[in-house]
């Protein structure tokens, strides 16, 4: 039974929901517990609605595009956008008779992701401070200081343990030691003093107490929901910590190549996204530069 659904309303569409996933031909465990998740989320609310349990009539594309706009209210768009392109893969499989048609336009993010604001980073860091409990203290300062302290992405800010964490040239760096981009990153000030402050710990506990399940698709989401937000929070996102970092480290001049090898990048495209946020030296500073003198 998928543990986010009560009881009550689980019984009633139990071996249809499993009929209409096993319909799917799930290629692997993992693929099973995603489309179990999907499909009886979407079941469990359209029973809710009013609709029989049929495939035909519960399957359709008015449905799932309702659902999507209010049963999926909650998540982000990106998981609403995956949601959506799940549903209508499996729908055409389980349905024969419901309409349909070529897919709707997208659901699209900006292209462009903003760094945080020097009062949007101070808002952040009272809100991780003043958390109802250590481990969401921990969760949240922990989660801030790798973002903004040395840009990690989502998945290598879920596997870093305290072990990670080392002294080298008299900084505190910490190893990404797996993936697609082993390197070894400096941790910008105040963010080191946070992390250190769990040195002391072993080295296999994670930097941020938190393990995802393997079937959480967004997982940085799953962890915040568990978290304290109060009204007005700016929203957080791995890739916004990120683009702070780096457009902080462009802003202090470091070089692009620098960037490049310790944000763990295979091509400067990255940077044309962050141009605008760089301030930019006018002429008389711009000339100077390039005459050196």
């Amino acid at each position: 039974m998928p543990y986010a659904i009560p009881k009550g309303e689980w019984a009633p569409v139990a071996d249809f929901t499993r009929e209409s996933v096993l319909m799917v031909h799930p290629r692997s465990t993992r693929h099973a517990i995603e489309a179990m998740r999907t499909v009886s989320q979407f079941v469990v609310w359209a029973h809710r609605q009013g609709f029989p349990l049929d495939r035909d009539r519960m399957f359709t594309p008015d449905a799932v595009e309702r659902y999507i706009l209010v049963g999926a209210a909650h998540l982000s768009v990106s998981s609403r956008a995956t949601r959506r392109s799940d549903l209508r893969r499996f729908s055409r499989q389980i349905t024969v008779k419901a309409p349909w048609t070529p897919g709707p336009a997208p659901l699209r993010q900006s292209k462009t992701t903003r760094p945080f604001t020097a009062d949007e980073i101070a808002r952040l860091w009272e809100i991780a401070n003043s958390q109802s409990t250590q481990i969401r203290r921990r969760r949240f300062t922990g989660c801030l200081a790798l973002g903004l302290g040395a840009g990690l992405h989502p998945q290598e800010l879920w596997r870093a343990n305290v072990g990670d964490l080392a002294d080298m040239h008299g900084f505190l760096c910490v190893r990404v030691p797996g993936g697609p981009h082993p390197r070894v990153v400096p941790i910008t000030a105040p963010n080191d003093t946070i992390l250190a402050a769990f040195l002391g710990e072993p080295p296999d506990a994670p930097i941020l107490a938190y393990r995802p399940r393997k079937w959480d698709r967004s997982p940085f989401h799953e962890m915040l929901a568990k978290a304290d937000i109060p009204p007005g929070c700016p929203r957080i996102t791995p890739a916004r910590l990120r683009v702070t970092w780096m457009v902080q480290h462009l802003t202090h001049g470091m070089s692009m190549a620098g960037l490049t090898r310790i944000a763990g990048l295979t091509s400067w495209r990255s940077y044309q996204a962050l141009e605008q946020f760089v301030p930019q030296p006018d002429d008389r500073e711009l000339f100077a530069q390039a005459v050196r003198r």
